[in-house]
């Protein structure tokens, strides 16, 4: 009975003696039996507000589900209907400062809305000394450290004081005539509260975040075309020692779940929540304190605060835009921290926020932050600086910059600078800068013409091979001096492309295949005299680290097609080059084969004619070609490079390699009598293989798709993945590949979703390209 006599006591100290007559409770709670320290704990823990709001047979009901807490039940769950569409939902659980997140977002894709929220936590502990008690400390909610597995509490010790609840009551109304399944909802609701206490939060969070898009892509209007101004109102005179948000605007679906996520990731709590239609908007009043308990004082971070509810605001009502929404939600979060973190307040975080606030930039950035966590880690994220004038001025994405152009660019600001390391900085920082432009186009494009992304990507890799040759033989001659052969003349040197630089088909994460050859043997002038081979080795290998690739490739350069491949020398002479690659030659059948995608590209023109001219001597002849040999290679690449079950689109039968293949090996066979088929890209290739008649029609547009098609398909794992080598395909049924189909533009048609859409196609172009090899190919070569 200690608990029930030092109740008057209690409420005393609470200054509540007038609100809630002693007697009535107490004879509420004598009825009982609650543990007495239970009560006690209740009682002087529990902010005075809460008292003013509940009688006492519901402080008794919410103490009853507090002592149905324990390490296996994370949450008590009382549901009580109010009418035919509103429910009065009470959760009691054990506290954490992502519970309202957590639970909008569940509600949200249930279809049920809070319309009004009651938000209470005990405050910390409050341990006696020397019989006399500590004040309690200020309530706020606790965040889960990440990575350690939360002590689970025992409901009955004396450690019980140490635990914080929260006692949370909302009015929920459902969006659609069909009952919510509570019994679900509760076991989920009791799902999610376990998974905070074991700090699995960031998981939790994600998973919810699909769930709640999920569920708007299903609802007629969930997204709209336009958008309306929003308005924000902080009052800091109330008298319930909170800070007041009024947030007018129009409805937005989820918007409370994405709100209480980012106001949770900044340490603010939500105390209370009132949401009314007032027309046709709708306003959201809030109240808030900071991780203290206290009011929100500090006018930048009232500024700030205005700043986040705006911007969530505006980016929900296009979040479903995303291929990835619950991606795009985290990334936005992080973009704000790094607005708020690295612009100063005042004129320059106005023009920032008036900027971000368009609909085009909005729009903008839910489609990029939900393409790609790799995207925005090695780019978005690590490029604030290069992102925001790109946002700020959304049509410079759009337009297509010329060799002339980017070559005058990077010039001019390499012009300002003189050492090697400041020309080797503002070199990658362009690159870096035109790669994030030029792939924001290709992401932000309805209608995606790959050929365009290709050549645009390939120019800047000929702009930036060439500018760093510049700057490293520049370094190189101040120590050696000029190479010359041994008539005196100069020896000049050549950069060749292969591969898909060679095809101008470079794609998202494409490694650059190179060849350097120079023109023959011989000695530099000095200071320092080296031999020519000495020179060109040490200029690739300066050249080969003065282009920086952020990871594995991601404008790496590869030089494993050179003569003698990794035993070879880095650069060889045109007399190595012409001796290795001859029939009489070192190289292999498949060797000579890439270089139908030879293209010099930089150095000395008339050097690379010449590398060029050699090649077709080499490629294109009257020889039969060896269709055994590359039948053989095939199921090597297929039986090596692809695991048992799996699609890899690259080099599974019917991958893009086989389309390649076929393609090349139809320019083998004509091209050393007709000389119009000859070239390294596949695309042109087939139109000019389809002009001499050598492809029909019906192949060449059968074909041509297939290629398109899997060029997207390939650059679209790349993207996601930020990794060249992983084209695998995803499960068909997992979460990642729809993920894929709408980062491919697929939507729900033809009574099939977006995953299942992408499924048929990729099996429908993949058979497409097998057949073509299996019936055209391998009949001509072996007959």
């Amino acid at each position: 009975m200690k608990a029930y006599c030092a109740l008057d006591q209690n409420l005393r100290n609470l200054g509540m003696t007038n609100t809630i007559p002693f007697t009535e409770l107490s004879e509420q709670l004598k009825g009982t039996d609650l543990p007495d320290m239970l009560v006690r704990d209740h009682l002087d823990r529990m902010e005075p507000a809460y008292f003013e709001r509940y009688e006492p047979e519901v402080v008794r009901r919410h103490i009853e589900m507090i002592n149905g807490l324990g390490p296996d039940n994370a949450a008590e769950i009382d549901v009580e209907s109010l009418d035919e569409s509103t429910w009065r939902l009470t959760i009691v659980a054990f506290d954490n400062l992502t519970v309202i997140s957590i639970l909008s977002g569940l509600l949200a894709s249930n279809g049920l809305s809070i319309r009004r929220g009651d938000v209470f936590t005990y405050a910390d502990a409050s341990p006696a000394v020397d019989g006399r008690k500590r004040p309690l400390r200020p309530r706020r909610r606790r965040r889960a450290r990440p990575g350690t597995p939360a002590a689970l509490p025992d409901i009955t010790s004396a450690s019980l004081r140490t635990q914080r609840k929260i006692v949370d009551v909302f009015r929920v109304h459902a969006s659609s005539e069909n009952p919510p399944d509570w019994p679900a909802i509760t076991r989920e609701i009791k799902d999610a509260m376990h998974s905070l206490r074991m700090n699995s939060a960031g998981a939790q969070q994600r998973r919810i975040n699909e769930r709640v898009v999920d569920y708007l892509r299903h609802e007629e209007g969930a997204e709209g075309s336009s958008m309306f101004p929003v308005r924000v109102a902080i009052d800091n005179d109330t008298g319930t020692g909170a800070t007041r948000l009024d947030i007018t605007g129009q409805d937005t679906p989820a918007f409370l779940y994405a709100l209480s996520t980012a106001l949770a990731l900044r340490d603010i709590n939500i105390r209370r929540i009132d949401i009314a239609a007032a027309g046709a908007e709708v306003q959201d009043t809030l109240e808030v304190t900071d991780r203290r308990g206290g009011k929100i004082t500090d006018p930048r971070k009232l500024h700030e605060l205005r700043f986040v509810i705006t911007l969530i605001k505006q980016f929900t009502h296009l979040l479903t835009r995303a291929p990835n929404p619950a991606q795009a939600l985290e990334h936005f979060n992080q973009l704000i921290d790094q607005v708020l973190a690295n612009v100063p307040p005042g004129r320059a975080m106005e023009e920032m926020f008036d900027q971000l606030e368009k609909q085009e930039v909005i729009s903008a950035m839910a489609t990029l932050f939900g393409t790609s966590d790799f995207l925005w880690k090695d780019f978005l994220r690590m490029q604030y600086k290069n992102l925001f004038p790109v946002l700020q001025d959304i049509k410079v994405v759009g337009i297509v910059r010329s060799r002339e152009q980017m070559e005058g660019e990077l010039a001019a600001r390499l012009s300002k600078v003189g050492s090697y390391a400041r020309r080797k900085e503002l070199l990658n920082r362009y690159k870096d800068k035109e790669m994030l432009r030029i792939s924001m186009r290709q992401i932000l494009e309805k209608k995606q013409d790959i050929q365009a992304f290709s050549r645009e990507l390939t120019t800047l890799a000929e702009v930036v091979l060439e500018s760093a040759y510049e700057i490293c033989d520049q370094e190189q001659r101040r120590q050696y001096g000029e190479p010359t052969l041994p008539s005196g003349e100069p020896c000049v040197f050549s950069i060749c492309a292969l591969g898909k630089c060679g095809g101008r088909e470079l794609g998202w994460a494409s490694d650059i295949e190179l060849m350097f050859v120079y023109a023959g043997q011989g000695s530099t002038s000095g200071p320092h005299v080296v031999l020519n081979s000495e020179y060109y080795e040490r200029l690739v290998r300066m050249i080969c680290s003065t282009i920086e690739s952020r990871r594995e490739g991601l404008f790496e350069i590869d030089l494993r097609l050179r003569p003698y491949g990794e035993k070879g020398a880095l650069a060889s002479s045109l007399e190595k080059f012409n001796a290795y690659f001859n029939e009489k030659g070192g190289a292999l059948p498949y060797e000579r084969h890439a270089l139908i995608k030879l293209r010099a590209i930089g150095g000395d023109p008339v050097l690379g004619g010449d590398v060029e001219a050699a090649r077709d001597a080499f490629v294109y002849h009257e020889a039969p070609v060896d269709g055994r040999s590359w039948t053989h290679l095939r199921e090597r690449q297929n039986d090596e490079l692809v695991e048992t079950g799996a699609i890899n689109v690259k080099y599974s039968y019917g991958g893009l390699i086989d389309i390649e293949y076929f393609v090349q090996d139809l320019q083998i066979l004509y091209g050393a009598r007709n000389d119009s088929v000859r070239g390294p890209n596949t695309l042109e290739a087939m139109e000019a293989l389809n002009r001499a008649g050598f492809l029909s029609d019906e192949e060449r547009g059968m074909l041509d798709r297939a290629y398109r098609f899997l060029v997207r398909l390939i650059n679209a794992l790349r993207m996601v993945r930020g990794n060249a080598r992983d084209l695998v395909l995803p499960d068909w049924s997992s979460q990642e590949f729809l993920f894929l189909a709408r980062r491919l533009g697929y939507e729900e048609g033809d009574g099939a979703g977006p995953g299942e859409r992408l499924r048929r196609d990729i099996e429908r172009n993949m058979e497409w390209a097998a057949r073509a090899l299996r019936t055209r190919f391998v009949h001509k070569l072996f007959d």
